[in-house]
C-alpha cells in the first residue's frame, strides 16, 4: 500500500478528442487536465467540486495550463469530452477496487486537481469502468489510498453542459 500523489486527469482512451477556441470567463485559471464548460454567459469556467447535470455539466477538457487572462476576450483552445472518451484519475482520499466498477461517482476539485470522489453518490458525474489494481499490478495496490481508475464523463453530464 502507497498514498499516491493525485494528478488531474488524462484521456488514455477513445475517440481522437475534438478541439474548439472558445474566451475564457476573467477570474478562470487551470492546470491541463482540469474539467471545463460554457457559463450562461457563454463563457469557459473550471469545473467545481460537485460538477454534474445539475450544476453546469462536464464538456471540455484543458489541454494546457491556462492563467488568468484577466478579460473575456482572451480564447482558449480545449479538448471536447466525448462519452467514449476514458480518462485515468485518481480517488479523491481513499482506496478504489473492483467493488467500484460501474459506480457512477462525483467529482473533487481541490487546489486545481481534479479527482473521483468515490464517497459521492448525490452528483453523479463519472462512470468507473476498471481499477488500476486490476489492470496495472505491477505499479498499483487494491489499497492504495488516492487510487488510480478508468472512468467515463457519462452522457447526460456532457448533454447538460451542451444546453
Amino acid at each position: 500500500m502507497a498514498t499516491l500523489t493525485a494528478v488531474n486527469p488524462r484521456v488514455v482512451a477513445g475517440p481522437v478528442m475534438a478541439t474548439e477556441k472558445i474566451l475564457i470567463l476573467s477570474g478562470q485559471s487551470w492546470k491541463a487536465g482540469q474539467f471545463l464548460f460554457v457559463d450562461t454567459s457563454g463563457l469557459l469556467k473550471t469545473c467545481a467540486s460537485d460538477a454534474d447535470s445539475g450544476t453546469g455539466g462536464i464538456k471540455y477538457f484543458a489541454l494546457v495550463d491556462q492563467t488568468d487572462p484577466g478579460n473575456s476576450t482572451t480564447y482558449a483552445e480545449v479538448g471536447v469530452i466525448h462519452p467514449d472518451h476514458v480518462f485515468e484519475i485518481n480517488e479523491l482520499d481513499g482506496a478504489i477496487d473492483s467493488a467500484n466498477i460501474g459506480g457512477i461517482y462525483g467529482i473533487d476539485v481541490t487546489s486545481n486537481v481534479v479527482t473521483v470522489d468515490e464517497g459521492d453518490t448525490s452528483n453523479p458525474a463519472l462512470k468507473v469502468i476498471a481499477v488500476a489494481s486490476d489492470y496495472n499490478t505491477l505499479q498499483n495496490d487494491v489499497a492504495d489510498v488516492k487510487g488510480r481508475c478508468k472512468v467515463q464523463v457519462i452522457a447526460s453530464v456532457i448533454d447538460a453542459a451542451r444546453a
